[in-house]
């Protein structure tokens, strides 16, 4: 079974969606944000689902489309995956907000 790790910029990420979206609603902020971590489940049972970033051009390196998000993720091996970054597709995607 595959294991999923949150790095520590995907997890400031998911509280600041978080964040952003209770402003307007705490019940869908709750909601969008649960929902985002089961989108990522999916990796569980097909780790190579995602796409491969075209920014990247990287095997290892993919992402889930999620509504406005990118879940960024890196394949270890077919047992590991580290969840990098829930970024926002309407902005532009580098190597430093990946790695930050």
């Amino acid at each position: 079974m595959v294991e999923i790790k949150w790095s520590k910029q995907a997890v400031e990420d998911i509280y600041s969606i978080k964040e952003y979206y209770s402003n307007f609603s705490n019940s869908y902020s709750f909601q969008l944000i649960d929902q985002i971590f089961q989108k990522a489940e999916i990796l569980i049972k097909f780790p190579e689902i995602g796409r491969i970033i075209p920014e990247l051009n990287n095997q290892s390196i993919r992402e889930l489309i999620f509504k406005n998000f990118r879940i960024i993720y890196a394949i270890h091996d077919l047992n590991r995956i580290t969840i990098l970054t829930v970024h926002s597709s309407s902005k532009p995607l580098s190597n430093l907000s990946l790695f930050d």
